[in-house]
């Protein structure tokens, strides 16, 4: 009998073989559009660092069944350095998806020696027969990182790549292609046209509260059970975020793991869970370097909205928080914001699901963030104090050319002249505001 301990479901650097919850509409949202007889484009998933995407496109079988091969390319390590090179990478990947499912591939074609004629190749022949051979199943080739597609457009791939793929997808019905892109990169969506367009995108938010119990409670079921109460504790603490799930998840099976050890087995499942505030802090030392890089790529009007709401929340917690609060709170800084720039600041902090609009008011929407933001957010921080701290060098010219002047005029007045009598005009100095 094997005695060894079960491995960690709970990977958060790895998201292939971390435990995976939820996703069940975009799951659905993607199977509607590979069995889509009419479907012409690519589905975009669009969403944050670290908020499941890679991980999406790994799971894909656990919600379709062997009727559909799915083909996984990270395309931020995949060669993209010329068109040729990358389909012949994605004819290796269709290969080796083939070859797990154990079809014969002999009757597929070689690739033509001249690698100018790959792209009708592949469209013509490579294709047509791997349909052929795949039959009534559907291929689903999953691209993660579009950005990195983008990037080597008009460079290493030629402008109409995309086109090119567009029209595969057109072509074969049994054909389909989901991409992946960051936040980060939104605004390129529209240069992923033709083959995604605006109504086939997906966003992928923060997991929700049944969610993120499931994903404690599912995994280490039969070692331990993961109480509601607890569970649902770290979902405030993490706002449903996947990564930060994952780190608290490890931490709780680790110590689960520490006690068995300690107590041969007998595990009393109250100690488990008598400190979760301590493997909240855990998470917390983990995810410090992510909170303060979410600070500093905030906006100037975002960080001090942050800042208000934090700072009301610590003088009052029950109080509710609104615009009006905000800009209230703000007029007693150095750092006034008038109700539109707070609204608009607000609107992208929620986009992004760092602070949440609830029953009480605004809120930040993992609890971990709200204490990052209370040891470290600072009005300061803003790039409008940096300004005051440094002003222009230009007007400090002016001034010693003033001093200057103002000089002469005394020396020449002293001399027993007037600037007129002398019959030098004086220096004239113009005040503009430009460079």
């Amino acid at each position: 009998m094997d005695s060894s301990p079960p491995p960690n479901p709970y990977h958060p650097d790895d998201p292939a073989l971390a435990a995976f919850a939820g996703r069940e509409a975009a799951f659905a949202r993607l199977h509607q559009h590979l069995t889509s007889p009419t479907h012409a484009e690519a589905v975009l998933f669009l969403g944050r660092r670290h908020v499941g995407k890679t991980a999406l496109l790994r799971h894909f079988g656990a919600f379709f069944d062997d009727t559909f091969i799915d083909v996984y390319l990270p395309l931020q390590q995949t060669p993209l350095e010329s068109e040729e090179r990358w389909l012949l990478h994605l004819v290796q990947g269709i290969g080796k998806a083939l070859a797990l499912r154990d079809f014969t591939l002999t009757r597929l074609p070689e690739p033509p020696e001249a690698s100018s004629q790959l792209r009708e190749w592949f469209a013509d022949s490579y294709l047509d027969e791997l349909f052929g051979v795949i039959r009534y199943r559907r291929l689903a080739l999953l691209l993660d990182d579009a950005d990195a597609l983008l990037n080597a457009l008009g460079q290493a791939l030629p402008t109409d790549h995309l086109v090119y793929l567009q029209a595969l997808v057109q072509r074969y019905p049994q054909f389909g292609i989901a991409l992946t892109l960051d936040t980060a990169h939104e605004t390129a969506i529209p240069a992923l046209s033709p083959l995604i367009h605006a109504a086939e995108t997906f966003r992928l938010t923060n997991l929700s509260q049944q969610e993120s119990r499931w994903l404690l409670q599912k995994p280490a079921a039969g070692l331990y059970a993961v109480p509601d109460d607890s569970a649902d504790t770290i979902y405030k603490a993490t706002g449903g975020q996947p990564l930060l799930l994952q780190r608290a998840g490890r931490r709780l099976f680790e110590r689960w793991e520490a006690q068995q050890h300690l107590s041969q087995g007998s595990t009393h499942n109250a100690d488990l869970f008598a400190d979760v505030k301590g493997i909240i802090q855990q998470v917390y030392a983990e995810s410090e370097a992510g909170f303060r890089e979410t600070w500093q790529q905030a906006t100037r009007d975002e960080r001090l909205v942050l800042t208000a709401i934090v700072s009301l929340l610590y003088d009052d917690p029950l109080s509710k928080i609104d615009t009006t609060r905000i800009e209230s709170w703000l007029v007693e800084t150095d750092y006034p914001l008038d109700a539109t720039a707070i609204n608009a600041a607000l609107r992208s902090l929620e986009y992004n699901e760092i602070v949440s609009s609830t029953s009480n008011g605004l809120a930040i929407t993992a609890g971990l963030m709200q204490t990052w933001l209370l040891e470290h957010a600072r009005l300061t921080d803003s790039p409008l104090h940096t300004a005051k701290q440094q002003p222009d060098w230009r007007w400090a010219v002016v001034v010693a050319i003033l001093v200057v002047i103002g000089l002469l005029v005394a020396i020449s007045f002293a001399s027993g002249g007037s600037p007129e009598a002398s019959g030098t005009p004086l220096p004239t100095v113009t005040l503009a505001g430009g460079e």
